[in-house]
């Protein structure tokens, strides 16, 4: 039976087919109606928006396809050039996913075409030039790519099946579902293009391997366009792929009826040695993989390869059992064939735990290499994408970044590390793969020099981006500063002749200090111009401000590709920006290249920069100029003030003013006012406040002002005589007023010392002092109608002289103050004579007060006496009477108070001179009053309380009199009845109802006794409240008294009559048991007496 090879080549033809069938899917007409996806579009939005999305999308997509036609030219033109070397090309299956990806694009592009020109789009037309330019171009680099990739050799098996892999997984990548396979999967699309970093280790990793679908394009349609062409299925990839396995033959299968027993044995070993040499040939030129799917695929077709293999046992074992029937001579010739087989099985059985094994240490190799190299693709792609234009100044995020970044990588050195030593560890253990393992030792080699040469680019491009927006940063805030200083100069500064003088010389001050930070401002300003030079340029990597014109640009890091090399340090041409992450460079030998642009710094001189650097020196310059005029205008007008100043003091000055000044002093306000002038010509020279004009008035204003001096002296000479007069009679009107005002503090001191308020001599005393006082005071007064003679007379002799007013105002001060004084000196004598009749009657009062107020505190408590009571009460309202009778004392004492009042008023109103000893005698003679009251309510509320007290007694007499009446007389009858004991039954009979009568009789007696006990409680409540009201009255005589009264012992009768009550129950009680007793006793005694009468009448009878 023939067995299917499992190693299998394939022609040129059919990849020149795969490529060359593409035309059909570019002019395939999409069966889509455009107008209802349009109008499903607009109803989420304005129309014209739609439009211009659209629009916009197609732009996007255009470049897009351009940069992937760019990447799959430069590897093509890579391939080619290894042709011609002779060497084997290896960009077929990056090529080939580059074109797939750009085919999808172009699917998405018509689509959006249709529904611009069904929508009527304006610039419709030129997108419809635009993308059919990019559908011409992918035509032809598909063509090119037939030319060159038919004229190559014949590939060997390895080749085949690494050209086979790549290109399946870049037609089936956009279609997967997990983003993980379809990066891992390109990893191993060129193993040989790792060397070169920034070029084919960089593409193979880009997400341009895996397309995604556009709306409106189903992946079928994608499927069946790559199977139209005669291009190889996925399920044929497969097939080649897989090892084919045949199961040995059954023994039953290989029975004959031609043949005997032996023959069929001889057969079944033979064909079971035929399996194992054939299975051991497989395994023998079994791949390994090149990628992480095809290791994996490898690893699982192992596993069930070996399987088989370890089930082949069991076909071993019948093989010895045919040995037993096997006879000479063929016997011999089947145990050799036997032991041989089994020699084999054992070998094949080895060698296949051996690849089993082989396999798992590769796929542990190429899992982790992969995920490294995924990880360190991706941070790539951050780097190169990042955008260092100028429109991007978050430069602080992506510090924090890059440092993470660091961190990261230093981590990550590590694991990479680990996988490193791994792959050393397998090729020192001469691993089968070695190939493969050597490949991706390489691209993680390549990727982290590579990475890390990024890492240097971002760090000078963090440098001089923190640089170039720093200093944009300050030249702005330059700018804002000068400007609001201009603006603060012009609006501060400005001034004009109402400018006030203070603030003219704060300003001048402020100024001076402005015009120092001005100056020391000027190196801020100087240094932004000599920054300016050093800045670099960001606008050209904004792909929104295309080249105009090539530009150099200097190269960060070396970079390298088989179409160009570049070198740190370089100066290179930047032909091309319109891509932000890869720029078209010119390099010094004249190669031509897209290039990363995060490879490049665009050098100095920033036009930008020196342009804001020049404009904020000429700002500076202005500013300075502007707060010199300023300086000048203000400096002008503060001459004009000082010398108007002087001016108008002049004017100002008369006789009087000139005859105060010191000797000199006229010369010195003349030569202040020369000086001035000659300071205002000056400082006015450059002035745009003042004309020539106003210069010549201000000199006749000083000329008139030196004339005007010279009159002012003339008139003063005239004025000493009157002055000296005028001088004299101010004298003594001074002195005069110097005793007056000595004799009114004396008088306010009096006034404001308090007397010794209960002391009626020392008023006395006070009121003899003051009228000797008001003896001085008119002797004052006449001494004042003398002087006031005098002053009459010269003010009537010199009415014409400046000081007549002063000496009148002196004048009339003087007398206006000795009328306050005398009024303030009478005002004092009536308040001093009114106190001491306030006090004189104070005290009167307060003796009747203490008197009976003594007699109440000194009552004692009442007996249960009822001519003892009616005693009290007469003796209380005998004090009634005589309290009366004195109440005139406290009238006379409240009429002199309020006449004190009065004069404290008049005193307050006239001089707002306090009395304070008036409150105190009105406080006084309150308490007096409100003491006086307490002593006539507290014997009106005796007499009440006692009134009720003996009337209470009274009943209580009464009701004890009769019960204990009663009582005695009761005792006295039961003594004597128990005393005459009964001498037969109908005695002791008629007693015992007696004594029932006698219980009856005293049963209604108890509401006598309830009564009783009334009474006593009533009269010993009342007897309680009533002395309560007694220690109430004595706690607060005590508390109005300096010393306390002595205080007696009060025993309350309240006690002695409960007492009284308690006996008088005590002893009714008692009587009633006693007779309760005796009734019982009685009763009993009747009883038996009648039996014994009955026993001796039945005796009788019987004796009878």
């Amino acid at each position: 039976m023939a067995y299917l090879s499992r190693t299998s080549t394939v022609s040129n033809s059919s990849f020149n087919t795969s490529f060359g069938s593409s035309d059909s899917i570019l002019t395939e007409p999409l069966q889509i109606n455009s107008s209802i996806f349009l109008n499903n579009n607009l109803a989420y939005g304005s129309r014209l928006e739609m439009l211009q999305q659209i629009a916009n999308r197609v732009q996007r997509d255009c470049v897009n396809g351009e940069d992937k036609l760019a990447l799959a030219r430069t590897a093509l033109q890579s391939d080619a050039k290894r042709l011609e070397s002779g060497i084997q090309f290896m960009h077929e299956a990056e090529i080939a996913s580059y074109l797939v990806e750009c085919e999808n694009i172009l699917r998405q592009q018509v689509v959006d075409i249709q529904i611009l020109l069904d929508g009527k789009f304006p610039f419709a037309d030129q997108l419809v030039q635009r993308v059919s330019k990019l559908r011409d171009d992918l035509l032809t680099l598909r063509a090119e790519c037939s030319s060159v990739y038919s004229q190559s050799r014949t590939l060997s098996t390895e080749q085949t099946k690494m050209m086979i892999s790549g290109i399946t997984q870049s037609l089936n990548s956009g279609f997967s579902q997990s983003i993980n396979s379809s990066l891992t999967s390109s990893i191993g699309h060129t193993p040989g293009g790792l060397s070169t970093p920034g070029s084919t280790f960089t593409s193979s990793l880009t997400p341009c391997l895996t397309p995604s679908l556009t709306p409106g394009l189903q992946p079928s349609s994608v499927q069946s366009y790559m199977g139209s062409g005669g291009g190889m299925e996925p399920g044929s990839l497969m097939h080649l792929k897989h090892m084919q396995i045949r199961k040995p033959l059954l023994k039953s299968l290989l029975a004959d009826p031609n043949m005997t027993e032996e023959e069929v044995n001889m057969k079944y070993v033979q064909d079971l040695l035929n399996w194992v040499e054939e299975m051991q040939l497989q395994l023998e030129r079994s791949e390994w993989g090149s990628d992480l799917p095809t290791v994996e695929m490898h690893l699982e077709n192992h596993k069930g390869v070996h399987r088989a293999i370890e089930e082949f046992q069991m076909s071993l074992k019948d093989a010895k059992l045919s040995e037993i029937q096997m006879t000479l001579p063929l016997k011999l010739t089947y145990s050799d064939k036997l032991n041989k087989l089994e020699r084999q099985y054992e070998r094949l059985l080895s060698y296949s735990r051996e690849r089993q094994n082989n396999l798992e240490n590769l796929h542990d190799f190429v899992s982790q290499a992969t995920q490294e190299l995924i990880w360190l693709n991706e941070k790539e792609e951050e780097e190169v994408a990042f955008d260092w234009s100028d429109r991007n100044s978050s430069i602080s995020k992506k510090r924090d970044y890059h440092a993470d970044l660091m961190r990261e990588l230093d981590e990550k050195e590590e694991a990479i590390k680990s996988v490193q030593d791994k792959a050393e560890r397998l090729m020192f253990k001469n691993h089968p793969a070695r190939l493969t393992i050597e490949a991706y030792k390489a691209a993680l080699q390549t990727q982290w020099s590579w990475i890390l040469q990024l890492c240097s680019c971002v760090e000078q491009h963090l440098k001089e981006n923190a640089v170039y927006f720093e200093f944009f940063s300050d030249a702005k805030e330059s700018m804002d500063y000068l400007k609001n200083l201009q603006d603060s100069i012009q609006r501060k500064y400005s001034c004009d002749r109402s400018s006030s003088l203070h603030r003219l010389e704060d300003l001048i001050q402020e100024s001076m200090d402005e015009k120092e930070q001005l100056l020391q401002y000027r190196s801020t300003v100087a240094g932004l111009v000599g920054r300016a030079k050093n800045i670099v340029q960001l606008r050209p990597r904004n792909p929104e401000s295309p080249l105009r014109c090539s530009i150099p640009v200097k190269a960060i890091c070396d970079y390298r590709q088989i179409e160009i090399t570049i070198y740190k340090d370089d100066e290179c041409v930047l032909a091309n920006n319109t891509h932000r992450a890869k720029w078209k460079v010119i390099n010094p030998a004249g190669n031509e290249a897209m290039v990363p642009s995060v490879c490049f710094t665009v050098p100095p001189p920033n036009k930008e920069a020196i342009e804001v650097a020049t404009k904020t020196e000429q700002l500076y310059q202005n500013v300075l100029a502007l707060w010199h005029r300023s300086h000048i205008n203000m400096k002008s007008v503060v001459s004009w003030h000082y010398l108007m100043g002087d001016i108008r003091a002049i004017r100002n000055w008369n006789v009087a003013s000139i005859k105060t000044m010191l000797p000199g002093e006229h010369q010195q306000v003349l030569s202040s006012l020369q000086s001035h002038f000659d300071e205002f010509l000056e400082d006015s020279e450059e002035s745009e406040v003042f004309t020539v004009a106003d210069c010549a008035q201000l000199e006749r204003d000083v000329a008139g002002c030196k004339e005007y001096y010279q009159e002012l002296l003339r008139s003063a000479e005239r004025e000493e005589h009157e002055e000296s007069v005028y001088n004299r009679y101010i004298s003594e009107i001074r002195n005069f007023r110097m005793h007056l005002e000595a004799h009114e503090e004396h008088l306010i001191r009096q006034i404001r010392s308090p007397l010794e308020r209960d002391d009626l001599e020392q008023s006395l005393q006070r009121i003899t002092e003051h009228e000797r006082k008001v003896a001085e005071l008119e002797r004052l007064k006449e001494d004042l109608d003398v002087l006031k003679g005098k002053c009459d007379l010269f003010l009537r002799q010199a009415a014409g002289s400046p000081s007549v007013s002063m000496l009148s105002s002196e004048l009339a001060t003087i007398v206006q103050h000795m009328g306050q004084v005398s009024s303030m000196s009478s005002i004092y004598m009536d308040k001093l004579k009114t106190v001491s009749l306030v006090v004189k009657h104070s005290q009167n009062a307060e003796g009747h007060v203490k008197t009976y107020e003594s007699k109440l505190y000194e009552e004692d408590a009442m007996n249960s006496d009822i001519r003892s009571i009616e005693s009290v009460i007469s003796t209380l309202k005998q004090w009634r009477a005589e309290i009366d009778e004195r109440q005139e004392v406290f009238h006379d004492m409240e009429d002199e108070l309020q006449k004190a009042r009065v004069i404290s008023d008049r005193m307050f109103k006239t001089h707002n001179e306090r009395d304070f000893d008036l409150d105190w005698h009105k406080e006084k003679a309150d308490q007096l009053s409100e003491r006086w009251q307490s002593i006539h309510s507290q014997i009106d509320g005796r007499l009440r309380d006692l009134d009720g007290i003996s009337k209470l007694l009274k009943h209580y007499r009464e009701s004890y009199s009769s019960v204990d009446e009663w009582i005695i007389e009761l005792e006295t009858a039961q003594l004597k009845a128990q005393e005459n004991k009964p001498d037969d039954s109908k005695a002791l009979a008629e007693l015992l109802n007696k004594q029932k009568v006698l219980v009856s009789e005293i049963e209604q007696k108890q509401s006598r006794i309830d009564m009783c006990q009334k009474y006593s409680e009533q009269y010993s409540s009342a007897i309680k409240d009533y002395e309560l009201q007694l220690m109430t009255f004595r706690a607060m005589v005590d508390s109005q008294h300096k010393s306390p009264l002595k205080k007696r012992r009060m025993q309350s009768s309240s006690d002695a009559i409960q007492q009284e009550f308690m006996d008088l129950r005590t002893r009714y009680t008692a009587l009633v048991t006693l007779i309760t007793q005796y009734v019982k006793f009685a009763s009993e005694t009747l009883k038996r007496a009648e039996d014994e009468e009955v026993t001796l009448a039945f005796n009788y009878l019987i004796a009878f």
